[in-house]
């Protein structure tokens, strides 16, 4: 389980797309120091096992479904992802309950610097209309954040400078594809 607040921004080392189960190999400097073999970190928001550790590299093997339901399939050598370890017992709680299991992967419509935050509007499709709403949580590339407003065919989020600094939000631009895992709680009511 995670909570949505990044550690660390690494970047993508190598990505070699193979039948069942391809590799993905990330560099990290703090995340790599506490990292252990079968250690689960999410990569992006997708809960991925460390199978190896080589050289400040973090190594995963994904899955053929994984590759495919999320946006690993798009990654590039040095692409920024975001980084978080699993919660350990005792952790602080600081975004909200996410599980690193992607629902869905949803498409940039436009960002607007608004000078002091950044307004990000995201294409949502149909089949995920109920899964948002306004003041609820959703995770993006792994990052908790709060939908600010529902919209016909999208959705609105404010990026604090904090947040947008911090994480590799600060890299994507319209039609840029991201992970999303839609609020747990909100899911299980339904």
């Amino acid at each position: 389980m995670f909570t949505g607040i990044i550690k660390e921004v690494g970047s993508v080392t190598k990505l070699i797309k193979r039948g069942k189960v391809s590799r993905l190999e990330i560099t990290s400097q703090l995340v790599y120091k506490e990292a252990e073999i079968s250690d689960s970190i999410a990569i992006d928001g997708v809960c991925l096992t460390v199978v190896e550790k080589d050289k400040s590299k973090l190594i995963f093997d994904v899955a053929a479904s994984t590759l495919s339901d999320t946006n690993i399939k798009f990654f590039k050598n040095k692409e920024p992802v975001n980084l978080e370890p699993a919660l350990e017992v005792g952790d602080k709680l600081g975004g909200h309950f996410v599980l690193g299991h992607v629902d869905s992967v949803v498409k940039i419509k436009k960002i607007i610097d608004k000078k002091g935050y950044w307004e990000f509007e995201i294409y949502l499709p149909n089949k995920n209309k109920s899964k948002v709403v306004q003041k609820g949580s959703i995770a993006l590339d792994g990052v908790s954040l709060t939908v600010k407003k529902v919209l016909p065919s999208s959705f609105t989020l404010d990026i604090i400078p904090f947040t947008y600094n911090n994480t590799n939000l600060k890299f994507k631009k319209a039609g840029h594809w991201l992970n999303a895992e839609f609020d747990y709680l909100l899911k299980k009511v339904q």
